[in-house]
C-alpha cells in the first residue's frame, strides 16, 4: 500500500504544471539600438546643462527663456518616445519622470518670467536631477537576450 500511495505521489507531482516562473522580460538587439538612438538625443541636451547653469548664474533672463523654449524645447516628446520602448516597469517610471521634468521646465520658465534667481536655480537642479534619473533607467547591452 505504501508503494502504492508513493507511486501515485510521483504520478502527481509530475504531471503538475508546477507553477513554473517565467522569465522576466529582456530587450532584444534592436530594441536596445532604438533606445540609444532616443537616449541619445535626452543626453545631447544634458549635455548642454552647463551652458543653461551658466545663464541662470548670470542671471540672463533672455537666454535662459530661449535656452528653456528652443534646444529643451522637444524634451518631453523625446523622453515619451524613450518611454514608450522601455519594458513596463520602466515605462510607468519614465513617464512619471517625464511629467516632472516637464514641470520643472514649467516651474523654471515661471520663475524667469519674474526674474527670479533663487526660484529659477532651485527649478534647474531639480530638472537636472530628474534629467539624469532618467538617463539612469536607460537599458545596457547586458540587457539583451541571448
Amino acid at each position: 500500500m505504501g508503494i502504492f500511495l508513493v507511486a501515485i505521489a510521483t504520478l502527481l507531482v509530475s504531471c503538475s504544471s508546477g507553477g513554473q516562473a517565467a522569465a522576466p522580460p529582456t530587450y532584444s538587439t534592436e530594441q536596445i539600438a532604438q533606445i540609444a538612438v532616443y537616449a541619445g538625443r535626452i543626453q545631447t541636451s544634458k549635455d548642454r546643462l552647463p551652458e543653461l547653469a551658466g545663464y541662470i548664474r548670470e542671471e540672463n533672463w533672455a537666454n535662459i527663456d530661449n535656452f528653456i523654449h528652443g534646444p529643451l524645447g522637444e524634451l518631453r516628446e523625446r523622453m515619451n518616445r524613450l518611454a514608450f520602448q522601455l519594458l513596463p516597469d520602466d515605462k510607468a517610471e519614465a513617464l512619471k519622470l517625464s511629467d516632472k521634468i516637464s514641470a520643472d521646465l514649467e516651474t523654471m520658465s515661471a520663475a524667469v518670467g519674474a526674474f527670479d534667481g533663487n526660484r529659477t536655480n532651485a527649478a534647474y537642479i531639480n530638472f537636472a536631477k530628474d534629467l539624469s534619473t532618467l538617463l539612469n533607467l536607460v537599458p545596457t547591452e547586458e540587457s539583451v537576450v541571448d
